[in-house]
C-alpha cells in the first residue's frame, strides 16, 4: 500500500481521536476515496458512451422496431 497524507483542522483531528475506539478512520477514509474514485469513472464512461452515440447516424423511427422483429422472426 502506499500512504497518502491529508490535514484536517485540529479541531477535526481532536474529534477523530475521541471516536478512535469507535471508527476505523484509516478505513473509512480509503472507503470514501474509493467511492469517490468509483463516481467519477462512471461519470467518465458515461461522458464516453455518449460522445459514442453522438457519432452514430440518427435512425428513421421504427428501424430499431423493424430490426428487432426481422430478428425475432429470423429464428
Amino acid at each position: 500500500m502506499s500512504v497518502v497524507s491529508v490535514k484536517v483542522p485540529r479541531e477535526v483531528k481532536e474529534r477523530m481521536e475521541r471516536t478512535k475506539d469507535r471508527v476505523d478512520w484509516p478505513e473509512e477514509i480509503r472507503r470514501s476515496i474509493m467511492r469517490k474514485l468509483e463516481e467519477l469513472e462512471r461519470e467518465q464512461t458515461i461522458v464516453e458512451v455518449d460522445r459514442m452515440l453522438s457519432k452514430l447516424p440518427i435512425q428513421a423511427k421504427g428501424t430499431v422496431s423493424r430490426l428487432v422483429r426481422e430478428d425475432r422472426d429470423a429464428h
